[in-house]
């Protein structure tokens, strides 16, 4: 009978165990000595043995605890750190993108205008060089305000173009038109006089238009660029105030103080509390997709006329015509410049010498090399890929909180979780719903500043971007105007017209019909930017900046320069030159 008596008492000492211990266990304070030392090693804060917790303010325990109030302190600061650390990591993915994306853009657009100024400087060498090194001064100055304006300098294009028209013309004048003798004509009205008179036809206006579509296009998606660039960023790095803090530590290391050192949040808790944490980001994924759809936008009717690439790499070929205009107009700009200027007060000019950015950007002073491009890589194509990266993070802001909980190790025990108070089922149904860190009314506080700033300034770059993409939108539903003009049973049309270059900038009253080669570059000759850059990153900076300086160049079939250091090159006939010159000796051996 004694025997069975304890067999008895064994029994229901073992029954008892679970309900004195839910989760178990016995509160051993040693495991949780060494987890917190080795966070804090030296520290000695932690009890040796379970104690009540009663000046705890936020581990307060149901029963005995492994915590004291300053063991829960660093906890706290812990726990922000490893918020703010999972919120960096959460977004440098979207950040690198853009960033890398937004340098690879900003040079790409840089060598566009340094291909496109040494281009123009080369046809003046080359085809007139009577007008001397004061036009050439014009040329560099038009393409430094050009790259100024894309950086967002307070600028207008068809300033700069009336500019640099108004410092060509007594050049223009004076030696190309054979006028340098005739006296009583100062520089200063031949520079205004030049709007006044028939001298370079419609080809200013052609300039103006084109400049001013490529020029903003580009400037507004750099800015687009650089926002997206400080919208991460400062999403990155929101910091965790002191009520979020408290739910983190109450989220993280409330359980550590209870012996639960593998325990692992439930899921809804952990949504909730980033939610709450991150100061209503979410109200920021409705603007934050519109910025990506309108960025996209603008990306793709960056092409044609306002791809910058098409407009500025033939930009010389405009300058040509207007200069062959005013040759060809020579006695009736003579007369006209006789009306306008010849009662005019003599004024001394003072003319600018020439800058050492002219004198760095002269063709002769950089070796001349050919290569042959790649047609698919081109700012367009480019432009493409990186949008189609970046539609991949278009709902950054609502599955925020989600990523971040993601970054959570997996538990050991996967059937249990943390709810904020103590270790129950992973899927209890609807009721764990309910546990919310700050209570239902912080569902209905405001953003914080902060993020009402990042809400601020993607409204403003989204109406911006709709602005200068609503132009080509209506552009091309005019009637007779891009797509309307295509005729399907003309497939060699089809290139010409995705280049966007019925635009109507040059009708009849403009007097430009016939001028010939005013299209886009051949797409055999579209710049192969990105793939250059893609093999000099292994270079060293020094290597890099000279290549970018000393761009690789390409012969025109027509026997002019297209681009700058084509004049040295070897003239390679065209197959199509080649063919004709057969046809004619077969024709003449008939």
């Amino acid at each position: 009978m004694p025997g069975l008596k304890l067999r008895g008492a064994l029994i229901l000492c073992v029954l008892m165990l679970p309900v004195s211990r839910p989760n178990s266990q016995v509160l051993d304070c040693r495991e949780v000595r060494s987890s917190f030392q080795f966070l804090y090693p030296g520290m000695k804060w932690t009890p040796e043995t379970p104690v009540s917790g009663s000046d705890l303010q936020v581990c307060q325990p149901k029963g005995l605890t492994c915590c004291s109030r300053k063991m829960e302190e660093r906890y706290l600061l812990i726990a922000k750190q490893n918020m703010e650390s999972s919120l960096q990591a959460t977004s440098a993915q979207l950040k690198v993108l853009i960033i890398q994306n937004a340098a690879l853009f900003q040079e790409a657009f840089d060598m566009v205008l340094r291909l496109g100024r040494n281009s123009t400087l080369t046809l003046l060498r080359e085809e007139f060089p009577s007008l001397g090194a004061g036009a050439s001064g014009a040329v560099t100055q038009l393409f430094l305000e050009m790259s100024f304006y894309i950086l967002g300098s307070d600028a207008n294009v068809n300033d700069m173009v009336s500019t640099f028209f108004s410092r060509l013309f007594p050049f223009t004048y004076q030696r190309l038109l054979g006028n340098g003798a005739v006296t009583g004509i100062s520089e200063e009205c031949l520079r205004g006089a030049w709007s006044g008179t028939s001298a370079f036809g419609s080809f200013p206006k052609m300039m103006m238009t084109r400049l001013s579509r490529s020029l903003l296009a580009t400037r507004v998606f750099l800015q687009a660029l650089n926002l997206g660039i400080e919208v991460v960023n400062t999403t990155q790095h929101l910091r965790a105030g002191r009520d979020c803090g408290r739910s983190l530590l109450k989220l993280w290391y409330c359980p550590h103080c209870q012996g639960l050192l593998e325990a692992r949040p439930c899921r809804p808790l952990c949504v909730s509390t980033m939610g709450a944490c991150l100061g209503g980001a979410t109200e920021v994924q409705p603007h934050w997709r519109s910025y990506v759809e309108e960025l996209g936008s603008l990306a793709a009717a960056m092409k044609g006329e306002q791809d910058i690439e098409v407009v500025v790499l033939r930009l010389h070929v405009i300058i040509r015509q207007a200069l062959k205009q005013a040759v060809a107009a020579k006695s009736k700009v003579s007369t006209q410049v006789s009306g306008i200027c010849a009662h005019a007060p003599p004024r001394v000019s003072r003319a600018a010498p020439m800058s050492a950015e002219h004198a760095a950007a002269s063709p002769g002073a950089h070796s001349r090399l050919t290569v042959n491009f790649d047609p698919d890589e081109t700012l367009f194509g480019r432009r493409r890929e990186f949008i189609s990266g970046l539609r991949g993070f278009s709902q950054f802001y609502s599955g925020l909180g989600e990523a971040l909980c993601s970054k959570e190790p997996t538990a050991l025990n996967r059937s249990l979780c943390w709810n904020g108070q103590e270790m129950t089922d992973k899927f209890p149904g609807p009721g764990l719903k309910k546990v919310h860190p700050h209570g239902s009314e912080s569902r209905q506080k405001p953003p914080e500043p902060v993020i009402s700033q990042i809400i601020d300034k993607l409204k403003h770059i989204n109406q911006l971007l709709r602005m200068v993409t609503l132009p080509e939108k209506r552009w091309r539903a005019q009637p007779g105007g891009g797509a309307a003009r295509r005729d399907p049973a003309r497939q060699g049309q089809a290139d010409e017209d995705e280049e966007g270059l019925e635009s109507g900038d040059c009708d009849d009253e403009d007097e430009c019909t016939g001028v010939s080669g005013l299209g886009p570059p051949p797409r055999r000759k579209r710049l192969r930017i990105f793939a250059d850059m893609a093999d000099n990153l292994a270079i060293d900076d020094l290597t890099l900046h000279e290549l970018l300086l000393t761009p690789r160049l390409a012969t025109d079939t027509h026997g002019g320069a297209s681009v700058p250091g084509a004049a040295h090159a070897a003239y390679v006939p065209s197959a199509t030159f080649i063919f004709t010159i057969i046809i004619f000796i077969m024709l003449g051996l008939q």
